[in-house]
């Protein structure tokens, strides 16, 4: 089998509600069990709502910008470069504080339904200024 590439302009987001400010970018679905790998695209002061995964830890490296972890009382600061692992079953949340968008290359080690839920959410196409920095990087 040959390795398959995927290209920026080839990528389709999606946003799980209207008032989302982060976009998810699939870009290796993983069956059953298996790890799932995807883009994330927040806008200034977007924050994700605290949240966990059952039986999967989660896994992020910084590729622009710079982004706040909160796990309970904690806060983690992280910019670009910097790789953060976020065990299973932690509730965590984070937060782009600005001043530009960040990306994210995220990996959940399980993917156990969320690729599927990620295609019934809001198509969101990725803008021009989201495919030249990832064409920068």
């Amino acid at each position: 089998m040959l390795p398959r590439i995927l290209h920026p302009e080839q990528l389709q987001a999606w946003r799980f509600s209207d008032s989302d400010h982060c976009r998810l970018a699939l870009l290796r679905e993983g069956d059953g069990g298996a790890s799932t790998v995807f883009l994330e695209v927040h806008d200034p002061c977007d924050r994700v709502p605290p949240h966990s995964h059952h039986q999967a830890a989660e896994f992020f490296f910084v590729l622009r910008g710079q982004v706040i972890f909160h796990v309970g009382e904690r806060a983690i600061r992280a910019c670009g470069g910097d790789f953060v692992t976020v065990p299973e079953e932690t509730v965590h949340d984070l937060e782009n504080p600005g001043p530009d968008r960040l990306y994210l290359l995220t990996v959940l080690s399980a993917d156990l339904g969320f690729a599927a839920s990620l295609r019934h959410a809001i198509p969101t196409p990725l803008d021009s200024v989201d495919l030249e920095v990832l064409r920068s990087l």
